[in-house]
């Protein structure tokens, strides 16, 4: 409890921002504060932990050892202490609650504008941050900077916790005018041409090469692109084919010069996910914004004859 007497709630909140920003300029632009009062807090959280928490190196500012580990256990604290101040559990219309969702571009631009539009409506107060899923966000998951995320089930992800989304399998996409335009794909010309793959979002190549592999046949991979409109721009003008889930490619193919194929090559269906770490589990702010969610995809998707597709 001495300890306790040297530290107060905002001084956390701080030090939150701090390990996240890595500076205190965007630190302070995080929590409404001045430059300066954000100085005087990492000034007293170094007294307090007895580490300089932020270091320049290289003229960049980076965490220390000791700031790294306590990034997630803050990051638990708080979100207990959010839980603990609101009697009753979680109210959505007084929360202040700050939530990153990481997904691929295609679901940011298709997917979630109806969804968060809905959870504004009941939590006008709340903070949200959108960011690519990408090779990064499993670790930022760990370390407690990533609230949800939105992807394909993995072997890597069994330790998480997650709700199921929509089944997909994969297609493969070319421009229309393409020389196999007119023909039924077969996997040697699935070889032959060069293809295109994107970066965000889950492992959409893994499943095709390890296929492949298993007959002892490669691909080339000759572009590889961030976003779904990247790559539709790209093999508009080439001869690259796109090998995607095929939800997405009825959604973004609908109206434009593009060519849909059945793939000459089996591969495992794609199940979706709204996914998590098992420390939000019994977070009662935390489990309002995944039911909120996926009551609102499920309910879009009823809508859909198609569905949207979250890969």
């Amino acid at each position: 409890m001495i300890n306790l007497q040297r530290i107060n709630l905002n001084l956390l909140v701080s030090l939150q921002y701090l390990l996240q920003e890595h500076q205190v300029t965007a630190a302070a632009q995080r929590q409404f504060i001045t430059q300066s009062a954000m100085s005087k807090n990492l000034a007293k959280l170094r007294d307090i932990f007895a580490d300089p928490l932020l270091i320049k190196i290289d003229n960049q500012s980076q965490l220390t050892e000791k700031a790294k580990q306590l990034k997630p256990v803050l990051a638990q604290i708080l979100n207990n202490i959010d839980g603990l101040l609101i009697a009753g559990g979680f109210e959505p219309a007084l929360s202040q609650r700050e939530f990153t969702i990481a997904s691929t571009d295609y679901v940011t631009d298709y997917v979630l504008p109806a969804a968060l539009s809905h959870l504004y409506q009941h939590a006008p107060s709340i903070k949200l941050n959108l960011t690519h899923w990408d090779t990064l966000t499993l670790s930022a998951m760990e370390r407690g900077e990533i609230d949800l995320g939105a992807t394909i089930i993995r072997p890597e992800h069994k330790h998480l916790s997650y709700i199921p989304l929509e089944q997909d399998h994969y297609v493969c996409i070319m421009r229309q005018y393409h020389p196999l335009a007119e023909t039924e794909l077969c996997l040697d010309d699935y070889i032959k041409f060069p293809h295109g793959i994107i970066t965000s979002g889950a492992d959409k190549a893994g499943d095709i090469d390890v296929a492949l592999a298993a007959k002892g046949l490669f691909r080339e991979i000759a572009l590889r692109v961030p976003s779904y409109s990247a790559a539709f721009s790209i093999i508009a003008e080439t001869d690259h084919l796109l090998t995607i889930p095929n939800s997405i490619a009825d959604k973004l193919t609908k109206g434009r010069q593009f060519i849909k194929k059945k793939l000459p090559i089996e591969l495992p269906v794609l199940q979706a996910a709204m996914i998590w770490h098992p420390r939000f589990d019994h977070d009662s702010a935390h489990k309002w914004l995944r039911t909120e969610l996926c009551e609102q995809l499920s309910n879009d998707n009823k809508h859909s004859t198609r569905g949207h597709g979250y890969l």
